[in-house]
């Protein structure tokens, strides 16, 4: 029962990303003067509906996603606010507005993350001792500040921590450190001698490694962002996953890195609903992940997706005229039925994956 409960939140969240991209295109789209025929919640049968200002909004039976559809969009139509009859730069707007408020979206739950869960910086006060190590011995306690370490002072911030972490690991294992710490406003003097311990890290394509580095045992205590500090923070943190994707994206399509690892609507509902029960952070950061992911693909100049119609309005405006209907119909019709056929395939991995468990 639980665990239909995650998948059910996972399909929910995707829900809330794709319906955050289609009201971005509503909301540009009404400014810029263009007609809506219907803005949905979900896909599937309508559970119910109501309509204002002649516009259907409605509720439907799938939690997955939604849509919004204009007057005009897919077809000639003589009404003065139709999308075919909006000048140029009006549907550019309404057009990019999806992706845009995905990435307005991923910046803001950036924000939520990095003023709540992430670290800003280290502090040397120990926040935890690990049992049968160095500092174990030597009668390290959590809430103990280091203050200093073979005289030298240690500042309490970033800087002290970082000091400290870096004079444990330039020294040997047969010498032993002066450590001077503060507990509970009394001085505290102490040696210890650190030990050489594997050390495993993982790069940016995923592929761990094992290294050995002096450590003593200790866990430093740490402080999350301001509101303030995370505001300019989560611009930079956009920019660094960002450039990390395109990157992820480039070698799977040049190098085929990464093909088998390609998930899906099933492969993504599955990886969620195994993530959603390790708390909010896990959740706004894989809905940090998705909702930029989602920004960044509908901006590729691929037919059927968002980037395609914005080429196609980029070549009208140079032509001052548009490409023919029919045209670009046929175009963005063979390019769906390739998504879907993608789709199709990357759906077929998924399933193969749950029922061998890879």
């Amino acid at each position: 029962m639980l665990k239909i409960l995650y998948i059910l939140a996972a399909i929910c969240i995707l829900g809330v990303i794709v319906v955050v991209h289609e009201f971005g295109h509503y909301l540009v789209g009404r400014l810029c003067g263009i007609g809506v025929v219907e803005f949905a919640v979900g896909m599937g049968p309508k559970l119910f509906g109501w309509k204002r200002k002649g516009i259907q909004y409605s509720v439907r039976l799938i939690p997955l996603g939604g849509f919004c559809k204009f007057v005009g969009e897919d077809e000639a139509h003589p009404a003065p606010n139709a999308m075919n009859n909006a000048k140029v730069w009006k549907r550019f707007l309404t057009v990019a507005a999806g992706p845009v408020m995905n990435f307005v979206f991923a910046y803001v739950v950036a924000v939520v993350l990095l003023a709540n869960y992430m670290t800003a910086s280290l502090l040397p006060k120990i926040d935890a001792v690990v049992e049968n190590t160095p500092a174990y011995a030597a009668g390290f306690q959590a809430g103990d500040v280091v203050t200093a370490v073979n005289g030298q002072p240690i500042s309490y911030d970033n800087d002290g921590a970082l000091k400290m972490r870096e004079q444990v690991q330039a020294a040997d294992e047969t010498t032993a450190l002066n450590f001077t710490l503060n507990r509970n406003g009394e001085t505290v003097e102490t040696q210890v001698t650190p030990a050489l311990v594997d050390v495993e890290s993982v790069d940016e394509n995923g592929n761990a490694t094992v290294t050995q580095a002096l450590q003593i045992g200790i866990q430093f205590s740490s402080r999350t962002y301001t509101f303030t500090e995370a505001v300019p923070e989560a611009g930079r943190f956009m920019l660094d996953v960002t450039k990390m994707m395109l990157t992820t994206l480039k070698n799977l399509v040049f190098k085929g890195e990464g093909v088998k690892e390609v998930s899906g609507p099933v492969g993504i509902i599955s990886f969620v609903s195994g993530q959603v029960k390790e708390g909010w952070y896990m959740i706004l950061y894989i809905v940090f992940l998705i909702s930029l992911n989602l920004g960044i693909m509908n901006l590729l100049p691929l037919p059927a997706l968002d980037g395609g119609r914005l080429v196609f309005l980029i070549v009208e405006g140079i032509r001052r005229r548009p490409v023919p209907p029919e045209k670009e119909g046929m175009v963005h019709a063979i390019g769906f039925l390739l998504l879907l056929v993608l789709i199709g395939l990357v759906t077929y991995q998924d399933i193969a994956r749950l029922i061998t468990g890879g």
